[in-house]
């Protein structure tokens, strides 16, 4: 039995994935939201901050977690950022590695006074995405695709023999997340189940999600105004 996610496209604007199991399967979570690129996170600090971030700039957490900030306001608690892989200069799922009491040094504003105030897991902001496309093969099973919610589960769809269906081939927006209730930041979360499964039986789903501001975007380079950074929208700002 083996189960497998192939992401095909993961950006500011757009989530693709492939999934493939032969396995009997009961709410597997397939999406979560909180990893994918470009989701914001609420990074809390020690106290205000005296010095600046510049919003588009890489800080480094403790030795080396990365993350890229995308809303700061001028001496407040906590700053906006996302996952950043340093290295190939591209949003990635955040890094949980980090813990209270780290030193917070950017490539821009340098060392920083305050520290982090959290450990692992950054606060999540509300993630909102649209399903907008989904093509699907099934052989001698059925799948349920869900919306998670700690208080209610919702269909998007339940999938049988062979089909493709796509919103914007019909005009539509897409199916928003109609779930209720975000205890531990289930909510809107995608999770498959199968009915009917056989040896032999499997599926193959792609499905495309449309991520929605303001849980997913850039960064917002035109508030760097106030905090007396250079307004730039290349990668000047990632250093």
């Amino acid at each position: 039995m083996a189960a497998e996610t192939q992401v095909l496209r993961d950006c500011e604007k757009k989530y693709i994935a492939k999934f493939f199991s032969d396995a009997s399967e009961s709410d597997v979570k397939k999406i979560d939201l909180s990893t994918l690129a470009w989701a914001k996170h609420t990074m809390t600090l020690s106290g205000a901050s005296t010095e600046n971030f510049k919003i588009g700039e890489v800080i480094t957490v403790g030795s080396a977690e990365t993350f890229l900030v995308t809303g700061f306001t001028s001496g407040a608690t906590t700053l906006e950022v996302v996952g950043w892989d340093n290295t190939n200069k591209k949003a990635t799922s955040i890094d949980t590695g980090s813990s209270n009491g780290d030193a917070i040094s950017g490539g821009v504003s340098g060392s920083h006074t305050e520290t982090l105030a959290n450990s692992g897991n950054l606060i999540g902001l509300e993630w909102n995405v649209l399903v907008t496309k989904i093509m699907w093969i099934t052989n001698g099973l059925q799948v349920a695709i869900e919306w998670d919610g700690s208080t209610a589960e919702k269909y998007i769809a339940e999938l049988s023999g062979n089909g493709s269906w796509s919103m914007s081939n019909m005009e539509w927006p897409g199916i928003p997340i109609n779930a209720t209730g975000d205890t531990s930041e289930v909510l809107g979360d995608i999770q498959f189940s199968t009915t009917g499964h056989g040896s032999g039986d499997s599926y193959t789903v792609i499905m495309e999600l449309k991520k929605q501001a303001p849980g997913f975007d850039i960064p917002a380079y035109e508030e760097n105004t106030k905090l007396g950074f250079k307004v730039d929208y290349l990668k000047g700002n990632f250093t």
